[in-house]
């Protein structure tokens, strides 16, 4: 079983309490800006966050655009196909969700 302070994606899980993502055993590297967009996106696990939201909560100045690049790199390394996520997905109207296992 995964711990409650584990959110699991497949084969990586996301230690919430060290902000680190792993695919297996091996750790995934994150930049900075990953890091801080998948732990606000894991604090409204399961539900739509706009992108306004998600550059506050990362502390991303300027551009919006900066989210969706972020969340692009984030599904190259969390997705086993980025181009049709599962669970990093766009919201329509809104911006996105985390959809954990």
């Amino acid at each position: 079983p995964v711990p409650a302070s584990m959110l699991r994606f497949g084969q990586c899980r996301l230690d919430l309490a060290r902000a680190e993502l792993y695919d297996g055993a091996d750790p995934v590297r994150l930049t900075e800006a990953e890091t801080a967009l998948l732990m606000a996106l894991a604090r409204h696990a399961a539900e739509p966050v706009t992108r306004e939201t998600l550059s506050q909560e990362a502390n991303f100045s300027g551009n919006l655009r900066t989210v969706d690049v972020q969340i692009t790199r984030l599904r190259r390394k969390l997705e086993r196909d980025p181009k049709f996520p599962r669970y990093l997905q766009t919201v329509r109207g809104t911006g996105y969700v985390l959809k954990p296992d």
